[in-house]
């Protein structure tokens, strides 16, 4: 399981939009609780250029996943003598997308912007493939280095436009993990469990310790007794590399 996204781009992206959005909203008619809520028509010039920087940030995630997936295999390679990795389900989440849904008993197409979730469309979903359309659409729910993740699935009713969660989803910040959990105590406290880890720094990985995580299992049962996703598998972490 390989996760990167647009680091810094997508939040240049976000912030930057956010500005020239709160400075139109009155042209619009519009007014939130938040700044972090503000928002324009999304057929509007300001929508239109938030679209546009929002997909080149999501195509910038998907090159850097497809170049540690080479990677990875390159590693493969030199140590088994094989590159035999195939790449079974690749998928973006923390997205915006146009799609229609049932509102109120009418069709209405909204731009459903998925912050912290990914899309899970159930069996027999029409903008399901053809391999997925008896099973549902894979839902990746990563959990933490030390303790698991989760594949899902999209189910029925699908409620929250079709959405579930990305990730375990996080009680500390990375500076507050960083302040508790020493990198090196860690990375030597995972060994004991049969986890090897390769970091670019004892930082970088007390921002990921497990105990930043909230309880992945239960997370999930959560979303399948909610009847977003059901569960499939549960992978447990072997080797971690973190950079």
């Amino acid at each position: 399981m390989i996760h990167s996204g647009s680091r810094g781009l997508g939040h240049q992206v976000c912030s930057d939009h956010v500005a020239a959005m709160e400075g139109a909203m009155e042209r619009y008619g519009i007014e939130v609780p938040d700044r972090q809520l503000a928002s324009v028509p999304v057929r509007s010039p300001e929508g239109e250029r938030y679209l546009a920087g929002m997909y080149a940030a999501a195509n910038y995630g998907r090159a850097n996943r497809q170049l540690l997936s080479q990677a990875t295999r390159d590693a493969f390679r030199r140590a088994v003598g094989t590159d035999a990795l195939d790449l079974l389900y690749d998928v973006s989440h923390n997205l915006a997308k146009l799609e229609t849904h049932l509102v109120d008993g009418v069709d209405r197409l909204l731009c459903v912007h998925r912050k912290g979730a990914t899309r899970a469309l159930p069996p027999g979903h029409p903008d399901l493939p053809a391999d997925l359309a008896e099973v549902g659409q894979p839902v990746l729910v990563p959990g933490s280095m030390g303790t698991g993740s989760w594949v899902l699935v999209g189910a029925d009713p699908g409620d929250a436009f079709h959405s579930s969660c990305h990730g375990a989803g996080r009680v500390k910040s990375r500076t507050a993990s960083r302040r508790q959990v020493s990198g090196r105590a860690l990375q030597r406290e995972l060994a004991t469990v049969g986890v090897e880890v390769r970091a670019a720094s004892a930082r970088v990985l007390a921002e990921e310790a497990p105990t930043a995580y909230k309880d992945v299992d239960e997370v999930v049962r959560t979303v399948e007794r909610a009847g977003l996703a059901r569960r499939v598998a549960r992978l447990v972490p072997l080797g971690v590399v973190k950079g």
